[in-house]
């Protein structure tokens, strides 16, 4: 992930008072991960378990704290019956940013049929979810899409996720 586009997430997160960042690191966001983590208007908190950050999320939220789950593709699939419990059970709105290996720009050196698999599974377990999520792959516009992205898990009350691939990610 390059810096201007940890800068403007970094912005984006200070703009609308989102000062509570939980993520479970993961290779590709960890440049993000770390920048937040160097800055003092953050409260970053690392989790063991996708699930636990998908709840401490949503119990944050429900607290009236604004909060971002940083992740990848695979955490929201090991972290599915979390996301399933806020989204479909509860609409407790959860901003989740997640790498999104196996899309067909992904540039790591995951083997292929592990990426296809991502791919395959990814958008259609979010679609079973009733999970709203965009996909931003290109710098050009990307802040609007996070801007839109967070504003949008607000107003509907349930988890959003924004997948990062492409050049924004890569």
């Amino acid at each position: 992930m390059e810096k201007d586009i940890i800068g403007v997430i970094v912005e984006t997160l200070k703009e609308k008072n989102i000062d509570l960042v939980v993520t479970l690191p993961e290779e590709p966001t960890c440049p993000l991960t770390d920048q937040i983590r160097q800055d003092p208007y953050f409260t970053v908190v690392t989790v063991s378990g996708e699930g636990h950050g998908i709840s401490l999320c949503a119990g944050a939220s429900l607290g009236g704290r604004n909060c971002v789950f940083i992740t990848g593709i695979a955490g929201l699939l090991v972290g599915g019956w979390a996301l399933a419990q806020m989204g479909v059970l509860y609409g407790i709105p959860v901003f989740i940013l997640a790498s999104y290996r196996g899309d067909i720009s992904d540039r790591s050196g995951i083997s292929g049929d592990q990426l296809h698999m991502f791919y395959q599974v990814g958008e259609p377990l979010l679609n079973a979810l009733k999970v709203p999520y965009r996909v931003a792959d290109q710098k050009q516009g990307f802040k609007r899409k996070l801007v839109d992205a967070y504003s949008a898990c607000q107003g509907f009350g349930t988890p959003l996720v924004l997948l990062l691939t492409g050049d924004v990610l890569w």
